[in-house]
């Protein structure tokens, strides 16, 4: 079956695979060393999800790699997976012929043909010059291009994105909250990342079609589900939800297991 999935982002899981294999560390040992979860780890390397740009070099890092092929491979993968693929640059535009000398011996004859083209000569040289605004200085220094910011939201432009995608569950580390532990193992989180003002709700230790959600007051709730096995033994977020710090006391996470649903909140209140 052939992947949907484009080419630059197969290339990018299987230069991961490769490091990962150089590590010689287990899916789990990843999610201890890095601020990725098991579940993360297995869709980055099965090309299932673009990875952040920083846990492409934290895997750099403990592979022992130098991280420049494998962010170029990820800037390409990004640019491929979000459908803003590099359009080829125009050309640039030629410059005007230089006047040509004339011989050493003879000098030429200024006819009315000769003057003329004289006059458009000097034309074509100062039509550049004023466009630059009448300095070569000016002419010559080119326009920066924009360079995408690594954090990649804040506010309200994060919610509904994955908080490992933008960067917001790294650095710095989020706060928790407030956190609960239901039966068996699974425990919920309330996290709040402070550089991208959102809130998002972690279960660790889930079960397979657990739904977990994050509910901010006067939002819409967002939620994910635990799928697979993946997904059951390591962590998962939901999407984020833009929240200041004057919604924090009031937000809730909910798990819903087998059709119940038991809710907490920050202030360790507990609800269906």
């Amino acid at each position: 079956m052939t992947s949907d999935r484009p080419v630059e982002c197969e290339r990018l899981a299987a230069a991961l695979r490769e490091l990962r294999a150089g590590t010689g560390l287990s899916l789990a040992a990843l999610a201890t060393k890095t601020p990725y979860s098991k579940s993360s780890w297995e869709r980055y390397l099965n090309g299932k999800t673009l990875p952040p740009r920083a846990a492409v070099v934290a895997l750099c890092e403990l592979a022992g790699e130098d991280p420049a092929r494998p962010v170029a491979l990820w800037e390409l993968a990004d640019a491929a997976w979000s459908g803003r693929a590099a359009a080829p640059p125009p050309p640039a535009p030629a410059a005007p012929p230089a006047p040509e000398e004339p011989p050493a011996r003879r000098r030429p004859r200024r006819g009315p043909l000769a003057g003329a083209v004289g006059v458009l000569a000097a034309a074509a040289i100062a039509v550049p010059l004023m466009a630059g605004g009448g300095s070569g200085e000016d002419t010559a220094r080119p326009t920066p291009s924009p360079t995408p910011s690594l954090q990649g939201c804040h506010g309200s432009t994060c919610t509904g994105k994955d908080p490992e995608r933008y960067g917001c569950g790294a650095e710095p580390p989020p706060l928790t909250l407030s956190r609960h532990v239901f039966a068996g193992r699974t425990a919920i989180k309330i996290r709040y990342g402070t550089v991208c003002g959102a809130v998002w709700a972690r279960i660790d230790l889930g079960e397979v079609g657990d739904r977990v959600e994050i509910v901010v007051p006067h939002r819409p709730p967002l939620h994910s589900e635990v799928r697979d096995e993946y997904d059951a033994q390591g962590s998962l977020s939901t999407p984020m939800v833009a929240a200041g710090r004057r919604d924090l006391a009031g937000v809730t996470a909910c798990l819903v297991r087998d059709g119940v649903r038991q809710c907490f909140g920050t202030d360790g209140a507990r609800g269906r």
